[in-house]
């Protein structure tokens, strides 16, 4: 039960106190009525398709979703991060749009979301992994650890061992089965539905889909234009050819 709602029921448990027999059970008759509809507003579910080394998902998570942390819309947002991308299986090995980089970034970002699973835990990992200059990033990517208030160990152990490989197995295997599939990252969904290029206005399309309190950045939000230019992005490759990871 959130704050708000406790305090609620407080004050009203002192109301009712004071109210005649009658009264008051027609008022509880109404607060069980309003109550579910009150707490059982669903959150917007916000997923992201991306891949580590993509500067236009580095670009999105640092612009569009690092906000939702301070503007209150996380607190209506099941955000999710699913950092497979282009990338491919090929005889059983995992192939990279941007080499074996961005394959060693992505399982390290998968064991992050895995190891702990609190979107405020893992998401300052990710936020801090897209801000690393992108030719040395693999190597540099332990400075994020500190930060981020993670432990390193369990991260080296995660993303060096089968375990890393099986999490981004998964991913693989989830990313395969969007429908409709995936042409380019970042590839943005609100409650299921792709934005496909206008992901960039993605707040937007969070506000419009809540159906309760919302947020006031919500108002300016509504008053603003969405934009009409594309947003860049990641596109699939026919032919990746690049090492294998």
């Amino acid at each position: 039960m959130s704050p708000a709602v406790a305090g609620w029921l407080l004050a009203f448990t002192r109301t009712m106190g004071k109210l005649a027999p009658c009264r008051c059970a027609f008022l509880l008759v109404l607060v069980l009525f309003a109550l579910p509809s009150a707490q059982g507003v669903e959150k917007v579910k916000v997923e992201l398709y991306s891949e580590a080394l993509c500067p236009y998902c580095a670009q999105f998570i640092v612009n569009y979703l690092n906000p939702f942390f301070n503007n209150g819309l996380i607190d209506i947002v099941e955000l999710r991060i699913i950092p497979y991308g282009n990338a491919r299986i090929l005889d059983d090995k995992l192939v990279c749009q941007h080499g074996p980089d961005e394959c060693e970034l992505n399982i390290i970002q998968t064991c992050a979301i895995r190891l702990w699973p609190k979107v405020t835990d893992w998401f300052p990992f990710i936020y801090c992994l897209e801000t690393l200059n992108r030719s040395t990033a693999a190597k540099n990517w332990k400075s994020c650890v500190h930060p981020a208030h993670l432990d390193l160990d369990p991260l080296i152990e995660c993303s060096a061992s089968p375990l890393g490989a099986k999490l981004e197995m998964e991913f693989a295997a989830e990313t395969d089965r969007l429908q409709p599939p995936h042409k380019y990252v970042p590839w943005v969904l609100v409650n299921g539905e792709p934005l496909l290029d206008n992901y960039e206005d993605v707040a937007a399309y969070v506000c419009k889909a809540y159906q309760g309190n919302k947020p006031a950045v919500c108002s300016r939000l509504e008053n603003e234009t969405l934009k009409t230019k594309p947003s860049k992005v990641c596109a699939q490759e026919n032919n990746l050819l690049v090492a294998s990871y």
